[in-house]
């Protein structure tokens, strides 16, 4: 329970975790900060009346089986002093999760936030109900003055004005277009003049006229209206004018005139805008959420994996040694269990160090440190882990370097590059060397072993990757040493960087600290 809670606080989506009697059982960080409300009652501030109504959803069979809830409104509570309540509308994606050795079954509820596509569906109806009533309007006017259709500007264009629309008709045999001022203004436009078939209907030499969506497959088709929306430059930033028109056929069954309104849409399309780039980005955070959740799953197999290897080797050791009296038995199984027991503890303080430096609680203690004495001493300390695999391990050119740095984890970081290039290196040497360029220190690790392909280098000092471990046979780990270098080298006011001429030509890894001042 407590790991499947700790792994959903780093989600951006509210989560809420329901226990098989469908009762509260905790909530994500994303969740309290929308729903938790200090003044109930309820288990960790969270409204009884709400859990009820999640849980009566959640109860529902055949919701479960859909795995998605329908679409319900969820207000929040704004945090501004004197905000009042938020109105918000939500989809529920259920995930069940089987009882575990360690805890009960559960079942953990996704809240996703629909609130701009309802928004952007209530502004649609609302401006597809006024364009209609003024077509409408339009309609009624023309019947009851029966104006021939030729009039320049008829009642029903003086009406759209009044109504603050533009109005506008184009004679398809001259060319020429009449409008209202309300046209002009949408248009950003000064006079008539200036108004031209191309630009109202947004014609040009790359539109073909037989190209189903050009304006033109409209215009000599009574009764077929289209709609064109224009991107308008003003002085005040960008406006978005729809233009809609309708071609009216004449008494001998011809079209001659295309008539129809301008409408300023600007408020409608941010909506559209906004709501697009806020779908864009709750996918690429739930695309990220995904990705988190498939590498956490990955390291937790990767944990699982590591962990079991030197353990099974201590039991049998141990094993071993209880029934064994050969004292050269005994010293092996001592030198094994040792062995596997300094691997385990290694893989306990990388996980530590991980989740300290995620929460941002690693600190160092600066003093006063020789860099070259220490890697001098890192060396003899993994001198016999290449010994045993016939490498030859340099610290010939090794000079003593004065910098500002906490003394467990420098060796840290510089036990853990020795301890990679021993990792992936079969045959051959591995040098470390130690310099002083200009103001600052440069500690090397150069191995002759498997490389690193170009594509891969970005990734390197990424949390849990391994580089390409199926490519060679896989060396062990989790994924933490070279991450955990980045952050540590960084708190020194460092960087680390790795060069690779390729798969098979090895590697060369590179700390730089400033020098002591």
């Amino acid at each position: 329970m407590i790991e499947v809670l700790s792994f959903l606080e780093h989600l951006c989506d509210p989560y809420l975790v329901l226990d098989g009697e469908l009762a509260f059982a905790g909530a994500n960080a994303a969740w309290r900060e929308l729903f938790e409300d200090a003044e109930s009652s309820g288990s960790f501030g969270v409204s009884d009346d709400l859990l009820r109504a999640v849980a009566a959803q959640v109860a529902d069979s055949q919701l479960r089986q859909l795995r998605q809830s329908p679409m319900f409104r969820l207000d929040i509570r704004s945090r501004q002093q004197g905000g009042g309540e938020r109105r918000r509308y939500w989809h529920m994606h259920f995930s069940a999760m089987p009882a575990a050795q360690d805890r009960p079954p559960l079942i953990v509820l996704r809240f996703e936030d629909v609130t701009a596509q309802v928004a952007v569906r209530d502004s649609e109806r609302l401006a597809n109900a006024k364009l209609r009533s003024y077509a409408r309007l339009r309609q009624i006017i023309a019947e009851e003055t029966g104006e021939e259709r030729s009039s320049p500007m008829r009642l029903s264009e003086i009406v759209l004005a009044a109504a603050g629309l533009g109005a506008w008709r184009l004679d398809l045999a001259t060319g020429n277009v009449e409008c209202n001022d309300p046209c002009l203004r949408d248009l950003a436009l000064e006079h008539a003049t200036q108004l031209s078939r191309s630009r109202l209907l947004g014609e040009t030499a790359d539109a073909h006229p037989a190209h189903p969506a050009h304006p033109a497959q409209s215009l000599t088709q009574a009764g077929e209206p289209f709609e064109i929306e224009h991107r308008v430059e003003q002085g005040d930033g960008p406006r978005w004018v729809l233009v809609r028109g309708t071609a009216t056929a004449e008494k001998d069954g011809g079209v001659r005139y295309v008539s129809g309104i301008t409408l300023d849409i600007t408020a409608r399309k941010t909506r559209e805008l906004e709501a697009s780039a806020l779908a864009d980005a709750e996918r690429y955070a739930r695309e990220q959420s995904e990705a988190l959740a498939r590498t956490m799953d990955e390291f937790v197999a990767a944990v699982s994996h590591e962990l079991r290897s030197p353990l099974n080797a201590i039991i049998s050791w141990a094993e071993l040694l209880r029934l064994s009296a050969d004292p050269s038995a005994v010293t092996k199984a001592g030198d094994a269990i040792r062995r596997n027991g300094r691997q385990l503890s290694l893989m306990v303080d990388d996980l530590l160090d991980s989740g300290a430096i995620a929460a941002g609680k690693l600190s160092v203690q600066l003093q006063p440190l020789d860099l070259g004495a220490l890697a001098t001493l890192a060396a003899e300390d993994v001198r016999k882990q290449a010994e045993r695999k016939n490498l030859t391990l340099s610290a010939a050119n090794v000079a003593s370097c004065i910098v500002m740095g906490d003394d467990g984890r420098m060796r840290q970081v510089v036990w853990n590059l020795l301890s990679n290039a021993i990792k992936f290196t079969e045959e051959g040497s591995i040098e470390i060397a130690v310099s002083v360029d200009g103001a600052s220190a440069r500690l090397t690790v150069e191995d002759t072993g498997r490389g690193i392909a170009s594509e891969q280098l970005p990734l390197i000092f990424e949390r849990f990757v391994q580089i390409d471990p199926s490519s060679s046979g896989r060396a062990g780990g989790l994924g933490l040493g070279l991450w955990l270098v980045k952050h540590i080298v960084q708190l020194h006011g460092g960087t680390v960087s790795a060069t690779s001429r390729g798969v098979g030509h090895g590697s060369v890894f590179t700390v730089t600290l400033p020098l002591m001042s």
